[in-house]
């Protein structure tokens, strides 16, 4: 005899995991559903007990997902998405609108992505984007979000990638430090933790010798990029993250002709039909932006 089908969990022990998962804090939870935090620990007791293992970490801080708990996260996010997108679909065509959780790395966001969101309102009105920025480091995963711009090449079991650019990397400097036939072997050198390798690889196609030349070393690339707006020294940066700041005067590519390239970024979403129709307005606006951009020269 065949055992009887085992009863699912509640939708109240999904709801209180997805809000904690989303938000990292139960009272954050507990708020956002208008319930006690105690209630909600009692929902993820009663989830652990279901699936037969903790979510959580022990230690810490507040609601931190382990390694069962962000897989978890990850069916969830697509399955409640899935729910949405079908609810979405029975209502009338001028109430609905889709929700899109975007991560992507800060610098992408800060100097590309944010300055074009308006277009994106006009391309998909019905489309309401929320971006949040990541820095490398960042466990990206624990985040809430419904697909992400990841230039590191990791896919997660159940996601799926499609690649969006390949990064053209060449050196930039304020307008002053390009006068009177600089050469790059004069310039204080300008690099972050982050994109360890960018820097030395396009001195090596520039045929630059000289090894001690001053270097000025930053936690981040947004910083270093800063350093080098302010006339501090000289930065190898994407071409495509840099146009906006040549155009407006700000910086100058005095070797535009040396170039090496940089990393691959893709797209990374959980591989659903729901995820992917959900992305699908976003996906059909930012590639034609990519390639726009992409052939006009600095």
């Amino acid at each position: 005899m065949a055992d009887p089908p085992r009863a699912r969990p509640s939708l109240r022990m999904i709801e209180a995991f997805e809000a904690v998962a989303r938000l990292g804090s139960r009272a954050a939870a507990a708020a956002e559903l208008n319930v006690t935090p105690g209630a909600i620990s009692k929902q993820l007791r009663a989830l652990e007990h279901w699936v037969g293992q903790k979510l959580f970490a022990e230690e810490g801080r507040d609601a931190v997902l382990n390694g069962a708990g962000r897989r978890l996260a990850q069916s969830v996010t697509a399955g409640l998405a899935q729910i949405g997108d079908g609810l979405a679909a029975l209502r009338p065509a001028d109430k609905a609108r889709t929700q899109l959780s975007v991560l992507a790395p800060a610098t992408f966001a800060m100097k590309w992505l944010v300055p074009r969101l308006f277009r994106l309102e006009r391309a998909a009105p019905t489309l309401q984007v929320t971006l949040r920025s990541t820095n490398t480091g960042d466990d990206w995963l624990t985040l809430p979000h419904h697909l992400a711009i990841r230039r590191d090449g990791f896919v997660p079991t159940g996601y799926e990638a499609q690649p969006l650019l390949r990064e053209s990397l060449t050196a930039f400097v304020a307008p002053h430090l390009a006068q009177g036939g600089t050469a790059p072997d004069t310039l204080t050198l300008l690099e972050s933790q982050t994109r360890s390798g960018d820097l030395d690889r396009w001195l090596a196609a520039a045929a630059v010798q000289r090894i001690a030349q001053p270097r000025q070393r930053f936690a981040h690339f947004y910083v270093a990029y800063e350093a080098a707006l302010a006339g501090e020294g000289l930065i190898v940066a994407p071409s495509l993250l840099a146009a906006a700041d040549v155009a407006a005067g700000r910086l100058v590519a005095p070797w535009p002709g040396i170039t090496v390239p940089g990393v691959v970024y893709s797209i990374v979403m959980p591989a659903t039909a729901a995820m992917r129709q959900r992305a699908a307005p976003f996906l059909e606006w930012l590639h034609p932006e990519i390639e726009a951009l992409a052939q006009q020269a600095i």
